[in-house]
């Protein structure tokens, strides 16, 4: 069974978008469920840390229980097996915002993004805000380039 995608805009740890992060915490299995924040496009800027942490803290603040920040930050750590791994077991995987062009660069064909399309198709929820959203449509399936798991699904 397919996940669940939920968009939102800004600002996402502002206290708008609790009832919907919510819902997500819930759709992923509930308050245990392992939870990946994807800080990427905040890396050019080095806001990683503190965008992670905020994504941390937002939802532990929710009743999240296991939720980490993961270090993908580059091509190299996009393809990183421990990165891949905690992905592939995540529930919950929330793309935080920041430079759009470079979050979809850094996914595309990587293993993290493979990844993530696994987690989805087995159920898991993907989340994201701002830049997260926005940068998947250099990534995202085409259904005329064929079915997720095609190689010529992904658009560029």
């Amino acid at each position: 069974m397919a996940g669940y995608i939920l968009l939102e805009g800004g600002a996402e740890f502002g206290g708008q978008m609790a009832e919907p992060d919510r819902r997500a915490i819930a759709l992923a299995g509930g308050p245990d469920a392992p939870i990946s924040i994807i800080p990427t496009a905040a890396a050019p800027d080095n806001n990683h840390r503190r965008a992670g942490n905020n994504g941390v803290n937002w939802f532990r603040s929710l009743g999240a229980t296991r939720v980490e920040a993961l270090p993908l930050l580059d091509k190299t750590s996009a393809n990183d097996p421990a990165i891949v791994a905690s992905i592939s077991q995540s529930r919950l995987i929330y793309l935080l915002g920041g430079f759009t062009g470079y979050l979809g660069e850094t996914l595309i064909n990587s293993a993290s993004w493979n990844a993530m399309v696994s987690a989805y198709e087995a159920g898991a929820v993907i989340a994201g805000s701002s830049a997260g959203p926005a940068s998947c449509h250099t990534i995202t399936p085409s259904a005329k380039a064929g079915p997720l798991n095609s190689p010529n699904s992904y658009l560029t």
